[in-house]
């Protein structure tokens, strides 16, 4: 009877640290395990349990002590070999967690999971094959175990067997459709065979799954990138740094993304960030240092990128870049030496050989150049830019463009270092500019004046062959007829030698005030004081500013848009739409007070439009006033009374200001105009909770899910109600819909565990 007692003293010791180890309250699961083995010290579960608490507090060397321990009681037992093994790849000890994972195996040869995770360590070794072979055997044994499908996928994605790993992610879908990682993990795969829309279905999938994975948000921003939709994956980045603001990674994405909308000021702030977030990383101080440069800051941007080379010292693009960078300073010397230390780290590289061979023409070392150029065609027989550069030197001294025409169309014909359809179009360029340099070439023998022919053919040699030789046809253009178009063009061929460009502009400004396109030249040489006289070029022709800012917009240079945005609303000073869109443009510079001015503006010319009273009522939120944006609000609503939008976020105004009563009444306004939307009824019901009114908010909670069943946190609120509502069975429940749709989130784990133990303490 006494054996008894005390049997059931350290089982109940071992109970209860079990239940609080599955509400994540691992210090206090220790203390009950240490009761536990105290009261029967021979109990090798309990040494194996306390271990795997220790793992979860990230205290693996104890941890590993432990499961010794277990061993020691009952060497028979694999799951504190496996568990054990578990712990040595946590603590990157990958080739003992394989020999412990053998043990598990002879001990337990039908477990699949020490089959799979052996798998998994062989991937963090890089014994990509090996780890193939093992999730099959672990596949074997559970043919229903998604987790190994899932695996597997992943492993041929890293031997960039992506075909197959989507058949792999497939399978996994199949046999878990909840767990969100395969679909995250397809969407990977889909990227990188630049499948890029498919990615992101499969993007919104993982993230319908698990709202708050702050991967998914991040890859899909990734994907947005790729596509050049960037303003949406600047809104993916923030969500992402919502989810998780010590992810380092998401700054930086973001950082990129705002260089490539030339918005390098703010790039440079979210690198910082980055920086700050892990200063071990590299990128961020090379990507930091590509933005300096893009602003000309290229001291700074030098020092950032020796300090992404002393974070790693064998990335060759870094070095490749740096070199870049001084090449700007003109520093061509150093230059050259950044070259060879990126070829020594990466001789693979084509394009560090050209960048080095072009640095050499600069130097006017043409056969070294030439060295190059082969180089980097030998390592990429399709780069046609080395090619034609290549070409350019051999047949820079010829005088006669048509006969350098026709050879260059000989070598395009005889060697195949272009594919056929990038042959094809430059066959086709170069018989369409054969036709256009006879008819030039008719027009000088009746006319040798006629400067335009000798443009033209300049123009073409420029575009087909090169640098040097469009010079000295400019030159002769410029004998025959010293006109200030002929000048512009030779400036605009000398963008690189910038003080000579400097003098033909000028010297065309004095011959041509009106000209509006040489002040944007000197703009485009980044000498942007001189380039203010853009403005008066401006004024004589406000046209040319108008199509400059579409242009602008179009390359995303907001800056440079809005400086001349004016002049063009001078010449439409009636159309709305241009007052909307510089006050969006200014919305995404973040210069609130200013876009007010420009809806104000857009709502004088045409009161009608509702969307412009909903984008002023936008700014107002942003800047916190919230009275006023409801005003706005209603304005929109009265010109067009059917877009729910303008209700729900009417709504959520509303509530911001505790106007709880008026808030339920637009978003029901919101469901009558739009009944499928059902985040209108799950915010109804969190404000119907808020206001204790939990039978209807039950009600709409009911709605919201059958609307959408795909959301665990909408059965997480719904299970937070009906424990207020004392209905703790259903709660349990509704936590259980919650976890089965997303089984690793552990607070949905946690919530069952703890009203489980409540409805059982109820019914003694």
């Amino acid at each position: 009877m006494i054996i008894i007692t005390i049997q059931v003293n350290w089982n109940l010791y071992q109970n209860q640290a079990l239940v609080l180890q599955s509400l994540n309250r691992f210090e206090e699961a220790l203390q009950y395990y240490d009761y536990a083995i105290q009261k029967n010290p021979e109990d090798f579960n309990a040494y194996n349990n306390k271990a795997d608490a220790l793992q979860k507090l990230n205290r693996f060397e104890e941890a590993l002590q432990y499961y010794d321990y277990a061993i020691q009681k009952n060497p028979e037992d694999f799951n504190a070999f496996n568990n054990k093994a578990d712990a040595l790849q946590k603590l990157n000890r990958f080739e003992e967690a394989l020999q412990y994972y053998d043990y598990a195996i002879q001990k337990n040869p039908e477990d699949f999971n020490a089959f799979n995770n052996k798998a998994d360590a062989l991937q963090k070794l890089n014994r990509f094959e090996e780890a193939l072979q093992y999730y099959d055997y672990a596949i074997q044994k559970n043919p229903e175990d998604f987790n190994a499908f899932n695996n597997k996928a992943d492993a041929l994605q890293k031997l960039n067997r992506f075909e197959e790993a989507l058949q792999y992610y497939d399978y996994a879908i199949q046999k878990n459709p909840e767990d969100f990682n395969a679909f995250n993990n397809k969407a990977d795969a889909l990227q990188k065979l630049n499948r890029f829309e498919e990615a992101l279905q499969y993007y919104d999938y993982a993230i319908q799954k698990n709202p708050e994975d702050f991967n998914a948000f991040n890859n899909k921003a990734d994907a947005l990138q790729k596509l050049n939709r960037f303003e949406e994956a600047l809104q993916y980045y923030d969500y992402a740094i919502q989810k998780n603001p010590e992810d380092f990674n998401a700054f930086n994405n973001k950082a990129d993304a705002l260089q490539k909308l030339n918005r390098f000021e703010e790039a440079l702030q979210y690198y910082d960030y980055a920086i700050q977030k892990n200063p071990e990383d590299f990128n961020a101080f090379n990507n930091k240092a590509d933005a300096l440069q893009k602003l000309n800051r290229f001291e700074e941007a030098l020092q950032y990128y020796d300090y992404a080379i002393q974070k790693n010292p064998k990335n060759a693009q870094i070095y490749n870049n740096k070199a870049c960078t001084l090449e700007d300073l003109n520093r061509f010397e150093e230059a050259l030496t950044e070259y060879d230390f990126a070829i020594q780290r990466n001789p693979e590289n084509y394009h560090v050989f050209f960048n080095k061979a072009l640095t050499l023409q600069n130097l006017n070392r043409f056969e070294e150049a030439l060295q190059y150029f082969d180089y980097s065609i030998q390592k990429n027989p399709k780069d046609y830019k080395a090619f034609l550069n290549k070409v350019q030197i051999d047949l820079k001294k010829l005088k006669n463009i048509m006969i350098m025409l026709k050879i260059l169309k000989i070598i395009l014909k005889k060697v195949k270092l272009l594919d056929l359809y990038k042959i094809a179009k430059v066959q086709e360029s170069i018989n369409h500019y054969l036709k256009v340099f006879k008819k030039n070439d008719y027009s000088i023998e009746k006319n040798t004046e006629d400067y335009k022919a000798y443009l033209n053919k300049a123009m073409i040699l420029q575009n087909l062959i090169g640098f040097e030789v469009a010079l000295q046809q400019f030159d002769n253009d410029i004998q025959n007829n010293p006109d200030n178009i002929c000048l512009n063009n030779k400036a605009m061929m000398l963008q690189k030698q910038n003080e000579e460009a400097l003098k033909y502009y000028d010297y065309e400004n004095q011959n041509n005030s009106e000209d509006s396109l040489l002040y944007y030249g000197k703009d485009k040489l980044n000498r942007f004081e001189e380039a203010k006289q853009y403005d008066f070029a401006i004024q004589k022709n406000p046209e040319v500013s108008h199509n400059e800012v579409h242009t602008l917009i179009k390359l995303n240079k907001f800056e440079k848009a809005l400086e001349i945005f004016d002049n063009s609303i001078q010449s439409k000073a009636e159309n709305s739409y241009l007052y909307n869109n510089k006050a969006k443009i200014l919305f995404n510079l973040n210069r609130f007070e200013e876009a007010l001015q420009y809806f104000d503006k857009a709502i004088q010319i045409n009161p009608e439009n509702p969307y412009f009273y909903y984008n002023k009522a936008m700014i107002l939120l942003n800047l916190n006033r919230s009275e006023d944006a409801l005003e706005y609000f209603d304005k929109a609503i009265k010109i067009n009374p059917e877009d729910s939008c303008f209700y729900n976020k009417k709504a959520s105004t509303l509530e911001d200001l505790n106007r709880f009563e008026e808030a339920l009444t637009e978003y029901d306004f919101a469901i009558q105009k739009n009944p499928e939307d059902y985040m209108t009824f799950f915010n109804k019901a969190n404000l119907l909770q808020k206001l204790k009114k939990y039978e209807e908010a039950l009600k709409y909670y009911e709605i919201a899910i059958n609307r959408n069943p795909n959301i665990p946190h909408f059965y997480t609120a719904k299970g937070d109600l009906l424990l207020n509502m004392n209905r703790h069975e259903e709660a349990i429940q509704s936590y259980e819909y919650a976890i089965n749709r997303n089984p690793d989130e552990l607070h949905f784990q946690s919530e069952k565990g703890i009203f489980f133990h409540l409805s059982q303490r109820l019914q003694c």
